[in-house]
């Protein structure tokens, strides 16, 4: 199948250091490309926010290549690997409550996180972080070529304040579930100060058109898929550049997925 992927991460005009973190594991086996895609923004006006972020990531990385790879090797159910997801997010947060206690401070992060294994995805979300995926449209001219979703809810109040994130006690829990993956599909997993001042349909016109120049399954020279996720990375910063002329002077941090 061979899966692009593209990444951005900038401290964009915000001050301070960015308190966002990712994470993109690829790797194949037996059943074909599997792949983890994490992004969390560490909440800036609790202690240790970076930290916090950075341990989901880490906590969630740990968990691929180990729990993770036997349940996707034994070939183990969908139910089975959501629940292995919800017990390993319930570890995280117990180790982010240590640290609250013993450090004697409040902290938390968001997380959005995307694993995919054949034809079937894994969605992990909580707090303001979102997941976006894009599709070609088949339909007339007059719509918009690229169809572009939001498969995420953001845990906000009508005053924009966070409900739910990993690390504070209590309001923690959060979103798993599962679906199936189409041939030609894009996946955005973004912070929110990336997709802030971007809509939509201006995510679908700069991404889309990569579906249009999916190569077709099979194997291609190291020097093409190189140059073909450079061009991914590429429009990441478009995307990014957009927010900020948009007002937006957040951190930010993405990972792009595209299914051929």
């Amino acid at each position: 199948m061979r899966i692009r992927t593209g990444i951005y991460w900038s401290g964009a005009a915000g001050p301070g250091r960015n308190q966002d973190s990712l994470s993109l594991q690829h790797i194949s086996l037996q059943r074909g490309e599997c792949l983890l895609a994490l992004v969390c923004d560490g909440i800036g006006s609790l202690a240790c926010s970076e930290e916090a972020s950075g341990c989901v990531v880490h906590g969630m990385t740990e968990w691929f290549y180990h729990e993770g790879k036997t349940l996707i090797l034994e070939k183990r159910s969908a139910e089975m690997i959501l629940l292995a997801l919800q017990k390993q997010l319930c570890l995280i947060q117990e180790s982010l409550k240590i640290l609250q206690r013993t450090q004697k401070i409040q902290t938390g992060t968001t997380l959005s996180g995307l694993l995919l294994i054949g034809n079937r995805y894994y969605l992990i979300q909580i707090g303001d972080s979102r997941i976006y995926r894009i599709r070609k449209r088949n339909i007339p001219i007059y719509q918009p070529k690229y169809h572009t979703v939001c498969l995420t809810k953001d845990d906000r109040n009508q005053e924009g304040h966070l409900l739910k994130c990993l690390g504070m006690a209590g309001r923690d829990r959060a979103l798993v579930e599962s679906g199936r993956v189409r041939k030609k599909t894009c996946f955005l997993l973004c912070t929110d100060g990336f997709y802030r001042g971007s809509q939509s349909i201006q995510i679908g016109q700069v991404l889309g058109p990569l579906l249009d120049r999916a190569g077709k399954s099979g194997r291609q020279p190291v020097r093409n898929r190189q140059e073909q996720n450079r061009q991914f990375d590429r429009r990441l910063e478009l995307l990014a550049e957009q927010s900020q002329k948009a007002g937006s002077r957040d951190h930010m941090a993405a990972v792009g997925i595209l299914i051929p």
